[in-house]
């Protein structure tokens, strides 16, 4: 099996934010000598998928709507609304929407060298990275915590210090009193079905080859795809185009590439082709999504 290592997502180094129709987030919103917090946000989309990478900080999740699988090192789990997931350093991860409908995600990247017994009960976590938050109390402190960020109150960054320590109290004791997690929803990947999604999400391209996919690793093509369907849950063609479909919305809303070079970057033979590939699934041209997601921006 080849060994494909996931590229580091750098911790910020300067303070910026970014607000687009679908997402918000502040990189270093404090001073970092005083903060623990390096980004905070919010993302909202139609569709979402995230390449494979690490981070050399912790990082907490929220799901408010929507469904989808996250893969942590070599374990995937099952991942819903109302649910919290928490990433340790030097963890690989990736993950996916269900379907590509309405998927809302709180996140937060921070360390946590000022809190030396929060980052013990932190690396303390074992397999149980899901928890459910049925009172809502984590949502409602990440608003609290990105409302505090965007005003210029006086000790806000101590605010948010606080509302950051009382997040994850909050998330740690979720995750602690989790019943033994049920096996349907987490699922310790085989090694096929392993290096097949690491090499998906390492070069998301709709023109992948199944067969050379399934000669790499080695193993057949239909043990390949039975195999998928049965771990993932979701054919593999479908899983391919969900992973082409959200990076040509991201592209398309957040960078100034040509539509031309973004069907080059995922594998398609023509911007015609591509056209027909994005109106299908979004009922609009790449020109037309890229403008309404501009409007008033």
């Amino acid at each position: 099996m080849t060994d494909i290592q996931s590229p580091i997502n750098p911790t910020p180094r300067i303070h910026q934010t970014l607000h687009t129709e679908g997402e918000f987030r502040i990189d270093l919103p404090f001073d970092p000598v005083g903060s623990s917090i390096y980004y905070l946000g919010l993302n909202v989309q139609d569709n979402w998928a995230t390449q494979s990478h690490y981070h050399e900080h912790f990082e907490l999740c929220y799901l408010d709507e929507g469904n989808g699988q996250y893969k942590i090192d070599k374990t995937l789990y099952d991942f819903r609304s109302g649910q919290l997931l928490l990433t340790k350093p030097g963890e690989s991860h990736y993950g996916l929407a269900s379907k590509p409908d309405a998927f809302k995600l709180y996140y937060v990247g921070f360390k946590l060298d000022r809190f030396s017994a929060l980052q013990l009960e932190c690396y303390r976590i074992g397999m149980s990275r899901i928890a459910d938050d049925p009172e809502g109390t984590v949502k409602s402190l990440f608003v609290a915590l990105i409302n505090e960020t965007e005003k210029s109150s006086k000790l806000a960054d101590s605010m948010a210090e606080a509302l950051l320590q009382q997040l994850l109290i909050t998330a740690l004791r979720r995750l602690y009193a989790q019943e033994p997690l049920d096996p349907i929803s987490v699922k310790p990947l085989r090694a096929a079905i392993l290096e097949t999604m690491n090499r998906l999400h390492e070069a998301i391209r709709y023109d992948q080859d199944i067969d050379a996919l399934a000669a790499a690793i080695p193993i057949s093509r239909s043990h390949l795809t039975r195999e998928f369907k049965n771990t993932i849950g979701l054919p593999l063609g479908e899983y391919i185009r969900n992973l082409c479909l959200s990076k040509a919305t991201t592209e398309l809303r957040e960078t100034d590439k040509s539509v031309s070079e973004i069907a080059a970057d995922l594998g398609f033979a023509s911007i015609h082709s591509f056209s027909i590939f994005f109106k299908r699934f979004t009922a609009l041209t790449p020109t037309e999504y890229r403008k309404s997601q501009r409007i008033g921006h």
